[in-house]
C-alpha cells in the first residue's frame, strides 16, 4: 500500500483510544488492500466488505473520525451495489448519509454517497428517490470535483431524462458525460477503462435516438460502437431494437440471435424483444410462452418486487391478448403492466387507475399501458354494452392525458413537449372518435363535450404551456434573480448557436458546442430549482378544461362563429361554436379529400407568372365539403374564428368559393388560433394614440453571402411610411434597435425578409439590416423576449408562418415564436410574397385601423380594397393576397363596444330624469 495512505490514516486514527487502534486499524488496512487490489475478484470484494462490516458493526467506530466512518460505509455500500444486493447498499450509503446530521464535514464529502444512492434506487425501480439523491449530489458538485466524478453523475442524471421520457435533454447530459470524461478521443485513441466508458455514454446517446425514432442516426452510432468489439451482445441488442422499430422483425432476430451469453439471453431485454418479434410475425404462441416464463422466472427470483422493466413483459402479453379477442384478460396483464412501471401505484382492480402522478420511469410505457387498457375496456362495451365498461374506458383515457399533461408540465424544453404531443396524438384522436360514435348513438350531449375538451386539448399543448409558464413566473414568488439568471442563459444560448453557424473551425465549432451544452444543461437546473416553488407548480398544474358555455357567454359575441376542426385517421371533425349553439360535423377523410386539399395548398403556392387563377374549382369543392351543411348558418356571423388542425394548418380559408369567384373573405373577416386553449378576448388599442414602430431594412438595399441571398424590398418603404410612430430604414433598422424599442411597442410592424428553416425551427430568422449573422432575429431569442404589453405584430416578411409541422402542434413557425413571446395578435405570411402587392395590403390595413375597423376587419377591407383596384388587375391571383393571415384573439369591435357606453349612458340618463320627474311630482303634491 502507498505509503501515504499510512500517514493520512495515522492522523486520522488520532481519536480512538490506543488499546483499539492498532486492531481497527488492523482491519481497516486488510480491507483497503482487498478493495484496491490490482486484479479484483468476488473473493476480493468478499473479503474486503467483510472487513469493514466487522468495523461498521464494532464498538469501536465511536472513536474514528466522521470522514473514516463515511468512507466505510460508501465503500461497504460498492461493495454490495457490485455484489447486487441493492436494498445492502441503500442501507449502507443511509447510514453514511447521517453523519451530516451529527458531524460538521464538507458537504463536498457526501457527493459520492448521495450519486450511489440514487444510481441504487434506480436499479431499485424507484424513481422518486433516485431522483432525489442524484439532484442533491448535483447540488453537492464543488469546483474541485473531478471530472470522473462529474461525467458519473451527468451520465446518472441522462439515464433518468430518458426514463422519464425527456430524451432531449438526456442527450444533453449523455454529451456532457462524454466530453468531461473522453471529450472526442475515439476507441483506439482510449486506455481500456476509458473505452468502456465512451462505450456507454454513446450507448446512451443512441438508446436516446432510438426513443425519438432517429433510427438512422442511432444506427449509425451502433455501427461506429461495433468497430470496437466491446460489448457485442449489447450492441446486437440495441440494433435488433433499431429494427424492430422499422418494423423489420427478420432483421431484428438476426441480430439477437447473434448473442450467445446465457446470462443475456435471459435479461428483460432481450425476452422482451424476442418475443415483441413473435408478435409481430403473428406467432402469438410463442411470443406468449417466452413472456410467461421469464415472468415466473422473475418473479421468483425477486421475490415478487416490482420491477418496471416487467412493465413491458405485461403489456407484451396485455397485447396479445387483445389481438386474441380475450379484452377481459388483456385487463389483467394491462393493469399488471400499470403497478410494475409505477412506483407508487399497487391496485389489481383494473377499475383502478393511478391519481398521484410523479415523473418516474419509463414514462411512455406507463402512459402506453393506460391507452392500451382503456381500449380493452371500449372493446369490452361494444361486446357486452354494459356502461361500466364505457365510463372506466372513458375515465382511463382521461388517466392517461392527465399524465401526458402532468409529465409535459415538467419537462424543460418545447421540443421533449413537442415530441411527448406528437406521441399521444393517436390515442387522441381515437378516443374523440369513440366518444363522437357514442354521442351520434345516444345523443347525449356529454359525449360531445368531452370530445371537444380532447379534441382541443391535443393541440399545441407545448404552445400552451409556455405562455403559461412566461405569465406565472412573474407573480409566484420566484425571485427576480432567478429570472434575469434565465434570461442571461437563454441569451447566452442564442448567441453561442449563432457563433456556431458562423464558425468555420472545426475544432472551435467543437468547443462551442460543448460550452452549449453545459448553458443548456445549467438552464435545465434552473428550471428544477422554479420547480421547488409550490406555487408556481400548482399553477402550472392546474389543469382546467375548456367550459363551452363560459367561451359562448365571455368571448362570444352575436357576430362571431368558431369553427374549430381535428382530423381523426379516417375523419375531420368540425365543431361549430356560436353564442346560442354548438353542433357537430363529421366529414368522411377519403383519399379524393386529402388529394384535393394538398393539390388546392400546391397550386397556390407554386403560382408561376402570367397563370390564371380557376374559380369555381377545388375552392368551391371543398367549402361544399367542409361548410356545405352549415352555409346558411355562416351567412349570419360576419367575424369567423378558425382553428385547424392536420391537414389544414397551412391552408388559407378565405380562398375557399362559396360559389365560383365568391371568396369567404368577401363576406367573412377571418381569425386563426392554434387551439382553444389558446383563444382570448382582447381589445384594439388606438393606434393613433399607441406606441407604435416600423422597420424596413431592405427597402434600398440588398445583402448576401454564401447562404443567404436578401434582395431589395423597395415598396417595404410604403407599408412604414403610413404608421405615425417611429419608423426606421436602412441602415438604420439593425437588430439592436428593435431590441432597445420592443420593451415599449404597442405596435410593432416588420417589413423585413424572413428565413424558415423546417429542419431547425430554432434557426428561423428575421432579417435586419445589413443582414449579417450579428443582425438576425432567430426564434430562438424571440421565444425569450416579452412581448404581453404588444397589441399587434405585422410580420410583412416571407413565410413567417411556414415551417416544420407538428401533428400535435401545428406549425413551428417564426409567428408561434412571437405568440409564445406573449403577443396574442400576429399577422404573417404563409409563403414568400411579391413586395408590392404586400405592400399594398398592409398599406390599406393601417388605414382601416386607425378608422376603428378590428384586426380582421381591417385585414380583410385591405384586401377587398386590393382586388378591386384596376391598377392592381394583374395581382388578382390568390397567391398575391391570401399569404397573410391574422393569428389571434376574438376583438370586441369597437362600435360595439361604445354602443355599450351609450346604452350606459342612457341609462344613467333615464335614472336621472326618472328620479326628478318623480321628485317634481312627489313635490306637487305635498303642496
Amino acid at each position: 500500500m502507498n505509503r501515504w495512505i499510512f500517514i493520512v490514516l495515522f492522523f486520522l486514527f488520532q481519536s480512538i483510544p490506543d488499546q483499539d487502534k492498532d486492531a481497527v486499524f488492523s482491519k481497516y488496512r486488510q480491507a483497503m488492500d482487498y478493495y484496491e487490489s490490482s486484479d479484483p475478484t468476488d473473493f476480493t470484494d468478499s473479503m474486503a466488505l467483510a472487513y469493514f462490516k466487522e468495523i461498521i458493526y464494532s464498538k469501536n467506530t465511536q472513536g474514528l473520525k466522521p470522514e473514516i466512518v463515511l468512507d466505510i460505509y460508501e465503500k461497504s455500500g460498492n461493495l454490495s451495489l457490485i455484489k447486487g444486493e441493492l436494498k445492502d447498499a441503500v442501507y449502507f450509503y443511509r447510514e453514511g448519509l447521517k453523519i451530516r446530521e451529527i458531524a460538521a464535514l464538507q458537504d463536498s464529502l457526501f457527493f459520492a454517497t448521495n450519486l450511489f444512492l440514487g444510481e441504487t434506487y434506480y436499479l431499485l425501480s424507484q424513481a422518486d428517490s433516485s431522483i432525489y439523491f442524484l439532484e442533491n449530489a448535483e447540488k453537492l458538485l464543488s469546483k474541485n470535483s473531478s471530472n470522473t466524478e462529474r461525467s458519473r453523475l451527468f451520465n446518472s442524471l441522462g439515464v433518468i431524462y430518458f426514463e422519464s421520457g425527456n430524451y432531449i435533454q438526456s442527450i444533453n447530459y449523455f454529451n456532457k458525460a462524454k466530453n468531461l470524461s473522453v471529450g472526442d478521443k475515439s476507441f483506439d485513441e482510449l486506455d481500456p477503462y476509458y473505452q468502456y466508458a465512451l462505450f456507454s455514454f454513446l450507448n446512451n446517446i443512441g438508446s436516446s435516438l432510438l426513443q425519438l425514432k432517429q433510427l438512422d442516426s442511432a444506427l449509425s452510432i451502433y455501427r461506429e460502437i461495433e468497430k470496437s468489439g466491446l460489448n457485442k451482445d449489447q450492441v446486437n441488442t440495441q440494433i435488433a431494437s433499431i429494427f424492430l422499430k422499422k418494423n423489420m422483425p427478420d432483421s431484428s432476430l438476426y441480430y439477437l440471435d447473434k448473442i450467445k451469453s446465457e446470462e443475456y439471453r435471459q435479461s428483460a431485454s432481450f425476452q422482451n424483444q424476442l418475443a415483441e418479434i413473435y408478435l409481430i410475425q403473428n406467432d402469438y404462441r410463442k411470443a406468449k410462452s417466452i413472456l410467461e416464463s421469464f415472468i415466473k422466472a422473475t418473479v421468483e427470483k425477486d421475490n415478487f418486487s416490482k420491477d418496471f422493466r416487467l412493465g413491458r413483459s405485461y403489456r407484451l402479453l396485455g397485447k396479445i391478448a387483445f389481438e386474441e379477442g380475450d379484452f377481459q384478460n388483456a385487463l389483467g396483464y394491462f393493469q399488471n403492466a400499470i403497478i410494475q412501471i409505477d412506483g407508487l401505484f399497487n391496485q389489481s382492480d383494473v377499475f383502478t387507475n393511478p391519481e398521484d402522478f410523479s415523473l418516474g420511469f419509463a414514462t411512455f410505457s406507463l402512459i402506453e399501458s393506460l391507452v392500451d387498457k382503456a381500449r380493452s375496456f371500449i372493446k369490452l362495451y361494444q361486446e357486452n354494452n354494459d356502461p361500466r365498461f364505457l365510463e372506466a374506458g372513458i375515465t382511463t383515457f382521461q388517466t392517461a392525458f392527465d399524465m401526458a399533461f402532468y409529465v409535459s408540465n415538467y419537462y424543460d424544453n418545447d421540443e421533449a413537449r413537442i415530441f411527448l404531443g406528437d406521441f399521444v396524438l393517436d390515442t387522441f384522436q381515437d378516443a374523440v372518435e369513440i366518444l363522437l360514435g357514442q354521442f351520434q348513438k345516444s345523443n347525449d350531449s356529454q359525449y360531445l363535450h368531452k370530445a371537444f375538451q380532447w379534441a382541443e386539448r391535443s393541440k399545441s399543448t407545448s404552445l400552451n404551456i409556455g405562455i403559461r409558464e412566461k405569465g406565472l413566473k412573474k407573480v409566484s414568488g420566484i425571485s427576480q434573480n432567478k429570472l434575469n439568471q434565465e434570461r442571461d442563459l437563454q441569451f447566452a444560448i442564442s448567441k453561442m448557436q449563432q457563433a456556431i453557424l458562423s464558425e468555420r473551425n472545426l475544432s472551435k465549432v467543437n468547443e462551442l458546442q460543448q460550452s452549449l451544452t453545459d448553458k443548456r444543461l445549467e438552464l435545465s437546473r434552473l428550471h428544477q430549482d422554479f420547480y421547488s416553488h409550490p406555487d408556481y407548480m400548482n399553477q402550472k398544474l392546474n389543469s382546467e378544461l375548456i367550459d363551452i358555455s363560459v367561451v359562448q357567454k365571455e368571448l362570444l359575441d352575436s357576430k362571431t362563429i368558431i369553427l374549430s376542426f381535428f382530423e381523426t385517421r379516417s375523419q375531420l371533425i368540425l365543431f361549430a361554436l356560436t353564442r346560442k349553439n354548438f353542433e357537430l360535423h363529421v366529414i368522411e377523410k377519403t383519399d379524393d379529400l386529402v388529394e384535393d386539399i394538398n393539390a388546392f395548398k400546391k397550386n397556390l403556392i407554386d403560382y408561376r407568372l402570367g397563370q390564371k387563377y380557376l374559380a369555381g374549382s377545388k375552392g368551391t369543392s371543398l367549402f361544399k365539403q367542409f361548410f356545405g351543411e352549415i352555409e346558411d348558418q355562416l351567412e349570419k356571423y360576419p367575424h369567423v374564428m378558425i382553428i385547424p388542425h392536420g391537414l389544414l394548418v397551412d391552408l388559407p380559408f378565405e380562398v375557399l368559393e362559396k360559389e365560383s369567384g365568391d371568396f369567404l373573405i368577401h363576406d367573412h373577416a377571418i381569425t386563426y388560433q392554434y387551439s382553444m386553449q389558446l383563444l382570448g378576448k382582447s381589445e384594439v388599442n388606438q393606434i393613433d394614440k399607441a406606441v407604435t414602430f416600423g422597420f424596413a431594412p431592405f427597402f434600398e438595399h440588398s445583402w448576401s453571402d454564401e447562404h443567404v441571398q436578401l434582395s431589395k424590398l423597395p415598396f417595404s418603404k410604403t407599408e412604414i411610411d403610413i404608421l405615425k410612430g417611429d419608423k426606421f430604414f436602412g441602415t438604420k433598422s439593425s437588430k439592436n434597435r428593435l431590441l432597445e424599442v420592443l420593451p415599449s411597442a404597442e405596435y410593432l410592424q416588420l417589413s423585413t425578409h424572413a428565413i424558415p428553416d423546417p429542419q431547425n425551427p430554432d434557426l428561423a430568422f428575421i432579417a435586419f439590416y445589413p443582414g449579417d449573422i450579428e443582425n438576425r432575429l432567430y426564434t430562438n431569442e424571440v421565444v425569450n423576449l416579452d412581448l404581453s404589453h404588444t397589441s399587434l405584430v405585422f410580420l410583412s416578411a416571407c413565410e413567417t408562418n411556414f415551417g416544420y409541422t407538428s401533428r400535435s402542434e401545428g406549425v413551428l413557425s417564426i409567428s408561434r415564436a412571437f405568440m409564445l413571446a406573449g403577443c396574442q395578435n400576429i399577422i404573417s405570411s404563409l409563403w414568400k410574397a411579391e413586395d408590392k402587392a404586400t405592400a399594398y395590403i398592409t398599406a390599406a390595413f393601417y388605414k382601416y385601423l386607425e378608422s376603428g375597423e378590428t384586426y380582421a376587419e381591417s385585414l380583410r377591407k385591405a384586401k377587398l380594397e386590393f382586388l378591386s383596384d384596376p391598377q392592381m388587375a394583374q395581382y388578382q391571383h390568390p397567391v398575391f393576397w391570401s399569404h397573410l393571415v391574422l393569428l389571434g384573439d376574438i376583438i370586441e369591435p369597437k362600435s360595439l363596444i361604445l354602443s355599450y357606453s351609450y346604452q350606459v349612458l342612457l341609462l344613467i340618463l333615464l335614472i336621472c330624469f326618472g328620479s326628478i320627474y318623480l321628485w317634481m311630482n312627489f313635490s306637487s303634491k305635498s303642496k
